[in-house]
């Protein structure tokens, strides 16, 4: 059996792949509504638009950015959802962790594994924008950037500023309220499938509503080819040119994504820590 790390991190990155991969086109159309240039097109516009381009049909819709959604979420989910677990239980030590000590371990988690899945994150997003523009996979998109922009400040960190705060912002959406919520409902439930999708749903409103700020200034972010593009520049940009409330701009389809993601991540999630010898979370 393979050590408790390995399974954790796997349970977690592998559960979050096989979904975000049956979601992509919910994503593509999510991170084009939040880009300057489609941001008054509604979602069925968006989608119209990507079936009538390249590939066209569900192909245009599901294909953009598919190789670089797995590997993110490996990285991405395996650290955060994965090593969570550990990282709470170093913080609250035997006795039950408190809110705050479940909101820490999930944003020093979250942080962490944004900046260790940016450079994927780059190329989903930069294939999300303009598919045909990077048309030879994953790595062949990250080598083009590397080159041409730099390996460090265009691939490995471009939007970090951005991103990290945002895997952060999202680990505590999703994870501590997950977390969190199930602690007090399993005081009265038995702790199963049942359980683990009412606390998913509960899960998915919240994530949303803590991500969209951040998800849509990371999309800007990395789209961007300009070395000045950072979360404050994109930021403040936004709020000049299109006020407060465009912060949750696209935040119906962030839900149509954050909220089916959730309800399908986490009892699979669970399930996956079940077959690999794990408790529940």
């Amino acid at each position: 059996m393979p050590t408790t790390f390995f399974r954790e991190v796997l349970a977690g990155g592998g559960s979050t792949a096989i979904v975000s991969a049956f979601l992509n086109p919910v994503d593509v159309i999510k991170t084009r509504r939040q880009l300057f240039a489609y941001r008054e097109l509604s979602a069925l516009e968006v989608a119209r638009k990507l079936s009538q381009e390249g590939r066209g049909g569900i192909v245009a819709l599901w294909a953009p950015g598919l190789s670089a959604t797995i590997a993110r979420e490996l990285v991405y989910s395996g650290c955060t959802k994965g090593v969570y677990p550990i990282a709470r239980g170093f913080i609250a030590g035997d006795r039950e962790p408190t809110l705050m000590q479940r909101v820490a371990a999930a944003s020093a988690t979250g942080f962490t594994g944004s900046i260790g899945a940016n450079a994927f994150d780059v190329v989903k997003i930069r294939q999300f924008d303009a598919p045909a523009r990077y048309e030879g996979g994953l790595l062949s998109a990250m080598r083009a950037i590397a080159r041409e922009e730099g390996l460090v400040t265009g691939l490995l960190l471009r939007g970090c500023s951005a991103s990290a705060p945002r895997g952060a912002a999202i680990a505590v959406g999703e994870v501590t309220t997950y977390d969190h919520t199930k602690s007090i409902l399993r005081q009265h439930y038995e702790d199963g499938f049942a359980l683990h999708v009412v606390v998913s749903l509960i899960t998915g409103v919240v994530a949303t509503t803590v991500a969209a700020p951040f998800d849509l200034i990371k999309s800007r972010t990395m789209a961007s080819s300009d070395p000045a593009d950072g979360f404050a520049s994109v930021l403040l940009r936004l709020l000049r040119h299109e006020g407060p409330m465009a912060l949750f701009n696209g935040w119906l389809p962030t839900y149509f994504r954050l909220g089916p993601h959730a309800i399908l991540t986490f009892p699979l999630f669970e399930a996956m820590r079940r077959w690999l010898g794990l408790e529940y979370l």
